[in-house]
């Protein structure tokens, strides 16, 4: 389901990503404060901002198939006063405060530090303490995903034909698992393959998102638009509802 099921939401999603893709060159060379500023700021804001729609999504699905029979008045008030965006705007700001307090009491600009392995190799980074300012970073995206997993993960047993929650429990387990990894690894290496594997993980996840969510939404598309209708997602809903009656 696409235009019925994800909305325009879709399109927030879809511009976090982009620019996402857009500041990976920022990996990419020695750091310089600009890269730095895009590391650390705009590039993990996309990432929140994709992961809290994402989180969105899987508790409308498992709302509208499972509990908005039960609380219509709820589901009224969540969809008249625009939740979703009320969600991803606190979440949004959250982050920002989280990002701006980390700027303000660590260097702003990339700093030099010897390598564990070999101190006459330097090391230059955006943070003097490389894995705790990606712990900072990522923890509310953590958090998100797993909001995310456990909401989609509830859904395991709708309709065969919409496979929404599937494909985000997916992409969730895919970025936790992605990330967890990366940390655990810095937790005991702090060598130059740091940033590389910061790099190479980073663009998995992304990879991870616009594959696993957007993909099967392409191949609706493309291979059965009669699916990508408001028609066909209300008669998913209506035939769950009353199998379940």
């Amino acid at each position: 389901m696409v235009r019925s099921a994800g909305g325009p939401m879709c399109f927030l999603i879809l511009t976090s990503l982009l620019v996402a893709y857009l500041m990976v060159p920022a990996y990419v060379g020695p750091p310089t404060p600009a890269t730095c500023l895009c590391r650390q700021t705009f590039f993990t804001l996309c990432f929140t901002i994709c992961n809290s729609c994402i989180a969105v999504r899987s508790f409308q699905i498992v709302y509208v198939f499972k509990m908005a029979r039960r609380l219509p008045r709820a589901y009224g008030y969540w969809v008249r006063y625009h939740g979703p965006y009320v969600f991803v705007a606190a979440i949004t700001a959250l982050k920002v405060a989280m990002v701006t307090t980390n700027q303000v009491i660590t260097a702003t600009g990339p700093t030099a530090r010897a390598d564990p392995g070999d101190p006459k190799i330097m090391i230059l980074s955006c943070n003097p303490d490389y894995s705790k300012g990606l712990l900072v970073n990522t923890s509310l995206d953590l958090l998100l995903s797993v909001v995310g997993f456990s909401f989609a993960y509830m859904g395991k047993e709708l309709p065969t034909n919409y496979n929404e929650a599937k494909f985000i429990t997916f992409c969730m387990t895919f970025y936790f698992t992605s990330s967890i990894s990366l940390c655990t690894f810095m937790s005991v290496y702090e060598g130059v393959l740091v940033t590389f594997l910061d790099l190479l993980v980073t663009v998995l996840n992304l990879l991870g998102i616009s594959l696993g969510y957007f993909g099967p939404k392409c191949y609706l598309i493309l291979f059965h638009p009669e699916r990508n209708t408001p028609a066909y997602f209300s008669s998913a809903i209506q035939g769950y509802t009353m199998g379940r009656d």
